[in-house]
């Protein structure tokens, strides 16, 4: 539980829901002392509902972790200081991102939740029930999904429809180029393909007269199933025959994906009479997508010359690695998610010396963080010495007499 949970309230409302519970079907009517009662359990009752849900199989308990940490502005951290201001946030995002939401939609669900990518099941890739048209204009086409299993809960189900025209040259005089119309239906939210469909527009694609096209669309995965935008290639195949003036096969692909885009639509025929179109899109919104954080603190040594941790900046090191977000910790202690420390040293004395120097301080801060994250973390420890260091040489400098710690990792925009 995090620490804005008041102590013994989880204790409390699961006893009182137990007791409920337990209680016969006829006497659960409420007289108004008990209903005075039952209200005034309910805080606690959501203080508790992360530990409720946890026993019921779920792990609701890192997302409420993560949007305490947020909201307290600990999940992002530079120097031991957490930002003052949502503006001060966007400095530990990386650059490019837009920056154009609050604070708080960096974490997808209802309390707030933060998924990197090793946090998301296993992608499944199943093909749904096949759509078939035949006729002079004949059509094949297999609905999909990919879903992680678990995905995040309390995504935005959003449904985008494509369009797009393949035509087809009739080299016979007099009837021109024939357009066939094609709709691509999606249900996206960002992680998983709810379900994706392809469809003609028969009422507007060209009627054919002494001439047949038929044409198929079949589905396959597209992204690796540990993605967090999940991601399904549709193959595309068929045959124009303009019937007395040849028969030509034609194939070509496109992509679509979980952020609700379809990409790379080319249709290629060997004479070139067959060709896709302009695509088109209505419907949809924007979905979480993945961008970077950053946390990051620096640890100094006194005096100078010194590789010795006082039991404050033990106490330092300890507060920051807390701060990240309990998912991230999770990761960290499987070697999934790495940690990055950089020993530096002031511009006094050789720079062997110092290079020895500064190593010394970050296998200090190392074995800290051993303690902290087991045997698995990944500590990856860099040496500069002080061939990076902001000062001329034979200055003794405060500043310069740190490691710094940082730990990127992977969260959710709106």
């Amino acid at each position: 539980m995090n620490d804005f949970f008041s102590p013994g309230s989880d204790d409390e409302a699961v006893a009182w829901l137990t007791e409920q519970e337990a209680a016969p079907s006829a006497t659960r009517t409420l007289s108004t002392e008990a209903a005075v009662a039952a209200l005034e359990a309910v805080p606690p009752l959501l203080e508790a509902l992360p530990v409720l849900l946890s026993a019921l199989g779920t792990r609701p308990a890192q997302g409420w972790e993560a949007a305490g940490a947020w909201e307290s502005g600990e999940a992002l951290e530079e120097a031991g200081d957490a930002p003052e201001s949502s503006a001060e946030m966007w400095e530990y995002l990386e650059p490019g991102w837009d920056g154009g939401a609050e604070p708080e939609a960096g974490f997808i669900a209802l309390a707030g939740v933060l998924i990197p990518a090793a946090e998301l099941g296993l992608g499944l890739f199943q093909t749904l029930q096949q759509h078939a048209l035949s006729g002079a204009f004949s059509v094949t086409s297999t609905a999909a999904s990919y879903i992680h299993n678990p995905s995040p809960t309390g995504l935005t189900i959003q449904r985008r429809t494509f369009r797009f025209p393949i035509t087809a040259h009739h080299p016979r005089y007099g009837i021109g180029t024939q357009t066939f119309w094609f709709d691509v239906e999606l249900e996206y939210d960002g992680f998983n393909i709810r379900r994706v469909s392809v469809t003609e527009d028969r009422g507007s694609s060209s009627t054919l007269v002494s001439s047949d096209f038929t044409i198929t669309f079949t589905p396959s995965w597209r992204s690796a199933n540990n993605e967090p935008v999940a991601a399904i290639s549709y193959t595309i195949s068929g045959r124009w025959d303009p019937i007395g003036r040849g028969d030509e096969s034609f194939r070509g692909s496109f992509v679509i994906d979980a952020a609700g885009n379809l990409t790379g639509l080319q249709v290629t025929s060997s004479q070139g009479w067959v060709r896709s179109g302009q695509v088109t899109h209505r419907g949809g919104g924007p979905v979480p997508r993945p961008t970077r954080a950053v946390h990051v603190t620096t640890v100094h040594f006194d005096p100078a010359g010194s590789a010795t941790l006082t039991q404050d900046k033990i106490r330092h090191v300890h507060g920051w690695y807390t701060r990240l977000p309990a998912a991230v910790q999770a990761e960290v202690r499987r070697g999934t998610q790495p940690i990055r420390l950089t020993g530096r040293a002031s511009t006094t004395g050789t720079v062997q010396h110092n290079q020895a120097l500064a190593r010394r301080r970050a296998e200090a801060v190392e074995r800290i963080l051993r303690d902290l994250a087991g045997p698995s973390a990944q500590l990856t420890v860099l040496v500069h010495g002080e061939l990076e260091a902001r000062t001329a040489d034979s200055q003794e400098t405060p500043d310069e007499r740190r490691v710094d710690l940082e730990c990127e990792y992977q969260v959710y925009q709106l």
